[in-house]
């Protein structure tokens, strides 16, 4: 049985919180020398476990089930962990269970962990034991690393989908914090389903087999144009779908 799994993230912060440290930032008064501990919190938050929260987890069971999503704004955090945690206790069980996704090992996993732990979903050993010790994990970042001399550089989310000859996603991370603390949170189930496309993805490295490494090379060269004609826009203060490699 495998799971492909997906997770967004925002800082730990309540709206208001929010606003203002933005707000702080742009005028200048928010530094990381006058109040460190927020300035990370609003600017990184997302990337950090300590300092952000999970707010939307998608996963889909085997390659032609639903994706399901669990929002954090439809309920609490705790509530969709303590869901989700629920359904890896069951389909672990299955021989052969496997958790598959893009930059799972250095991210998605690592916050979930954290997240739980935080919210004493489980034990520590049990939590430790569905997540990071009882489980397979097929990273499609850590598979490509061969391809690209051992080097995550440019090894995201976008590249992988259009080396492989799939759609592309138009925004990154960093914009869906924005949408949620706006309270837009049909803009980012849009993003959630534009993204979600794992599936398809591990699919197409089964059956065609891995991409070559000039095909790679070539398609981090595509991708990385078409970030620099957007950047113009920017896409707000930090990339929450799972950092550098998203």
């Amino acid at each position: 049985m495998d799971l492909f799994l997906d997770i967004e993230t925002a800082p730990d912060m309540t709206a208001s919180e929010y606003a203002d440290a933005d707000w702080r930032m742009v005028q200048g008064a928010l530094t990381k020398q006058s109040d460190p501990d927020t300035y990370w919190k609003a600017r990184k938050g997302a990337l950090n476990a300590a300092d952000g929260k999970v707010i939307l987890i998608a996963y889909q069971l085997g390659e032609h089930g639903p994706v399901r999503r669990l929002a954090e704004w439809e309920s609490d955090e705790r509530t969709i962990l303590a869901e989700f945690y629920g359904v890896l206790s069951r389909f672990q069980r299955i021989r052969g269970f496997r958790i598959i996704g893009h930059n799972l090992t250095r991210f998605d996993l690592p916050f979930l962990y954290a997240r739980m732990l935080h919210h004493n979903i489980d034990g520590e050993r049990e939590i430790y034991r569905r997540l990071v010790e009882g489980v397979v994990v097929c990273d499609t970042l850590q598979m490509h690393l061969p391809l690209n001399g051992f080097d995550i550089s440019g090894l995201r989310h976008d590249t992988l989908m259009h080396a492989y000859g799939l759609p592309v996603k138009e925004t990154s991370g960093g914009d869906e914090i924005r949408h949620y603390f706006g309270g837009e949170y049909g803009k980012i189930l849009e993003y959630s389903k534009r993204e979600f496309r794992y599936a398809e993805l591990f699919a197409r490295m089964k059956d065609g087999g891995m991409v070559s490494a000039e095909r790679l090379k070539g398609a981090m060269g595509e991708m990385e144009g078409r970030r620099r004609q957007q950047s113009v826009g920017g896409a707000g203060p930090q990339d929450a779908d799972g950092g550098p490699c998203a």
